[in-house]
């Protein structure tokens, strides 16, 4: 009589605790069937103008790393210039291909003044970069904002920013009054912070890569956009172009599955590491918050500047300006034909 009670609590108990247990057990299965169904398998793509124009919502500073003197790239800065929405988002754009010594003519190009040709290829060509600014994208897109703002009010015409540490040549005769000219991230940076952001302004920005990525340049020195997020916590949201510089070759092949359409923008917010890994090994989201696929990366094209289009008195500046910042020829190398 005394062990009936407790025989039939320990086997009530006993049921409870399996109850409890498959329960926790349900609920876990249940847990990593949710889990495993909200992470994200791809990166799930959107128009790329669409999406670019759509983060200027929550961030002030746009800035695209490009690889230089890609075609596709080029095409792709025309038709976000052109796209109404754009236009009607964004005052700024700031350029790495224009020393800021140049703004006022740049000004006066943008604005649709009647210059030279000869005078307007100073914007591109006296920088602190030897000659790398040659591919006619930069020129071309150059002309489309013209065209662009011949169609706006004044009011809302794009401004273009020359973002390049002021430099003249004429005072440069050795490479260390070349290195004196400093590292240009201070300078495309100042104009950010000075004429974009405390304007109140949204600017779109294009440099190379090595000048935008979140957690700093390739030697983990600051760079452009780590010195602006210093000051303006969350202003910056960077956009590294898909090349075959960008992903290790797993995650490429992982991408190739998803649907893609380009131009299309990848958000890397949330993605899984082996879905969206950098060369390095880095998971891309502590370098940037989106990827701009123009085409398969093997498939995307440099624009070279074209046989004749360097004169020999600038090629012969562009020799001495090489000889100061490498001390070899090294110009005419990436220049191909045009040098020829």
């Amino acid at each position: 009589m005394s062990l009936a009670k407790p025989m039939a609590l320990k086997t009530s108990t006993s049921r409870l605790f399996l109850q409890i247990s498959w329960a926790s057990i349900l609920l876990g299965v249940s847990g990593i069937r949710l889990a495993a169904q909200s992470a994200p398998r791809h990166l799930k793509p959107v128009d790329a103008v669409q999406g670019i124009v759509a983060a200027f919502q929550q961030h002030n500073v746009v800035i695209i790393g490009e690889a230089h003197w890609l075609r596709q790239a080029g095409d792709f800065y025309i038709g976000l210039v052109r796209d109404p929405a754009f236009q009607e988002t964004v005052q700024d754009i700031v350029v790495e291909f224009g020393s800021r010594n140049n703004q006022p003519l740049l000004d006066r190009y943008i604005a649709g003044e009647n210059v030279p040709v000869g005078e307007v290829r100073h914007i591109w060509r006296n920088t602190t970069k030897v000659a790398s600014w040659e591919s006619p994208i930069y020129a071309e897109w150059l002309a489309a904002i013209r065209e662009v703002n011949k169609k706006l009010p004044p009011a809302r015409g794009l401004r273009v920013l020359a973002g390049d540490t002021p430099v003249d040549w004429h005072r440069i005769n050795t490479h260390s009054d070349w290195a004196a000219l400093g590292d240009n991230n201070i300078s495309i940076a100042d104009v950010i912070l000075d004429q974009v952001l405390k304007r109140k302004h949204r600017a779109l920005v294009v440099l190379g890569s090595n000048h935008v990525t979140k957690s700093g340049d390739r030697d983990g020195a600051d760079n452009v956009t780590t010195r602006i997020e210093s000051r303006n916590p969350g202003a910056t949201y960077v956009v590294l172009l898909d090349s075959v510089t960008t992903l290790n070759s797993a995650s490429q092949e992982l991408l190739r599955t998803s649907d893609r359409n380009a131009p299309a923008l990848y958000e890397v917010t949330g993605a899984r590491p082996e879905i969206a890994t950098g060369k390095d090994g880095l998971p891309l989201i502590k370098k940037a918050d989106a990827l701009l696929y123009l085409g398969p990366p093997e498939k995307l094209t440099l624009a070279l500047p074209p046989r004749g289009s360097i004169e020999p008195a600038y090629l012969q500046e562009v020799d001495r300006r090489s000889m100061i910042e490498w001390g070899e020829l090294r110009a005419r190398k990436f220049l191909g034909p045009a040098a020829r």
